[in-house]
């Protein structure tokens, strides 16, 4: 999150991008191992997709879905149909990764009131490394700390269950695996009968690209099963080939009921996201004549469907979900190797998702102060590299057009910029 008088000081103002660099209004040039926010995996400027979204314009500038459709939307809606990790029918748009999932959340418990089931309202998520956004309702389901309480964010009808944190179970600060799992079991037996839905990342990435221990979202999935609830998977950061496949949820064994879209759907062009439904819940609200109170006024903007279109055309033809895992595979080589620095605790993530623990030291491995790594991000700017902080990482989150040299150049810079540290 950016600070409000960061906005006063002057910060650095990006002015251009092309591929996966781009250049402030002081002519400096950067690496971008952020891809904006996780977001721009086709690299900036990509001609496709600009030529797209002009030529969408010049045709049909703005469509709106309140009691209409649009022909590009619909097209997009049948190709996000077809390359979903699940059965879906129906699809709906909105313009961020959080209407996604307060799109989930709204039209599964009013579909639970549909069906003769009011009392299933609780929506399930987990807590402390979780992200699923920033609106009111998506702040209730997100388990990092974003001041919920100081915002008025309403968490009755809301619970939050540990998710594993191997390294910092390792030191005392965070849930091993065995206490998170009787925590869900413990939920199923208390409240199971009261969930309408559980929401997990395939990956967590905002809290520091956490990823599940073997088997551990199988049982989130057959707990929610056995509560007859409904599992939404939030693909927003983790989809389109971030990880290496086409969906993160692709490297579990579950298969979500609903799956939320945002980030990487048109990489990052224009305002876009997506929320993919059963048929069961579409024709419970057909059957009972029921109307869908929701929607933004651009919802599936046809430009920004346009953009989607393009976006999965240059996935498809330059191969970007094998050269995210084989780049990926290629800078995680590099960052295992900063292993040796006593700075860097672990490296982790799947594909072009990845987080480096930074450490006080390799003895105590205790956490580096919220100042330390805000010197870490400032180093590695100075050296021409953006990188995302966590709490306690640095998270690589590179465009998936990015090429070997550019593998190779994000990875010295960030490594000119950990050994910079220790010599301070």
């Amino acid at each position: 999150m950016t600070s409000m008088n960061m906005f006063e000081r002057g910060g650095t103002t990006l002015v251009a991008g092309e591929g996966v660099r781009v250049r402030d209004d002081a002519g400096n040039s950067y690496l971008s191992a952020t891809s904006g926010l996780w977001n721009v995996t086709c690299g900036w400027n990509h001609p496709v997709i600009v030529d797209a979204v002009s030529e969408q314009l010049r045709r049909f500038s703005y469509g709106t879905l309140f009691r209409y459709d649009h022909d590009v939307a619909r097209t997009l809606a049948a190709r996000l149909l077809d390359i979903a990790p699940g059965r879906f029918e129906r699809v709906y748009f909105s313009t961020s990764g959080s209407s996604a999932n307060e799109t989930a959340v709204k039209v599964l418990r009013r579909y639970r009131s549909l069906i003769g089931q009011p009392e299933r309202r609780l929506v399930v998520s987990f807590d402390t490394h979780s992200w699923h956004g920033t609106g009111i309702g998506a702040m209730a389901l997100t388990g990092e700390d974003l001041d919920q309480e100081e915002y008025g964010v309403d968490r009755r009808w809301n619970r939050l269950l540990p998710f594993p944190d191997s390294f910092a179970a390792e030191r005392g600060l965070g849930p091993d695996e065995a206490a998170c799992r009787e925590a869900l079991a413990e939920l199923e037996r208390t409240e199971g009968d009261r969930v309408a839905a559980v929401i997990v990342e395939p990956i967590l990435c905002s809290g520091g690209v956490l990823m599940p221990p073997e088997g551990f979202l199988e049982e989130v999935a057959a707990a929610t099963e056995r509560m007859g609830a409904h599992l939404i998977v939030d693909e927003v950061a983790t989809g389109f080939g971030r990880t290496g496949r086409m969906f993160g949820a692709e490297h579990t064994g579950i298969r979500p009921d609903v799956v939320t879209m945002s980030k990487g759907i048109n990489s990052g062009y224009l305002p876009l996201a997506a929320t993919l439904f059963p048929a069961e819940v579409y024709e419970a609200y057909e059957s009972s004549g029921a109307y869908l109170t929701h929607g933004e006024t651009q919802s599936g903007n046809p430009a920004a469907c346009a953009a989607a279109l393009a976006t999965l055309e240059v996935v498809e033809k330059e191969n970007l979900v094998r050269r995210s895992a084989e780049a990926g595979a290629r800078l995680r080589k590099h960052l295992d190797s900063l292993l040796q620095l006593d700075i860097v605790g672990e490296v982790r993530g799947e594909g072009l998702a990845l987080a480096v623990e930074l450490v006080r030291d390799s003895r105590s491995r205790e956490p580096l102060s919220p100042m330390e790594m805000a010197m870490v991000s400032h180093l590695c700017q100075r050296n021409g590299l953006l990188v995302h902080l966590s709490r306690r990482c640095l998270l690589l989150f590179p465009p998936l057009v990015v090429t070997n040299a550019e593998v190779d150049e994000i990875a010295a810079r960030l490594t000119g910029a950990l050994k910079a540290v220790r010599s301070r």
